[in-house]
């Protein structure tokens, strides 16, 4: 089942890089290996994952680059960040 930070992460994944669709990225697709997301890429996700998810705040300051490897790990720090529930 894919959560709903899952299906946000996606989502902003397809329309950053102008994809047709989602069905490509799986739970263990990486970021920036698979995905070709550079820092100033994944800068924009960021950005958009904060206009979509407006309980999520991130602090640029506790971020590191293994925390986003893949999707999994993304969504895992996306979680750590929100500021209240999320339905599932």
């Amino acid at each position: 089942m894919t959560s709903h930070i899952d299906t946000q992460i996606i989502d902003a994944i397809v329309e950053l890089l102008d994809m047709d669709d989602g069905s490509s990225i799986s739970p263990d697709t990486r970021i920036e290996d698979d995905l070709g997301l550079d820092s100033g890429l994944l800068l924009e996700l960021f950005m958009a994952l904060e206009e979509r998810l407006p309980a999520l705040e991130i602090d640029p300051s506790e971020l590191r680059p293994e925390q986003f490897s893949t999707v999994q790990s993304l969504s895992a720090l996306i979680a750590s960040f929100m500021k209240e529930d999320v339905p599932a």
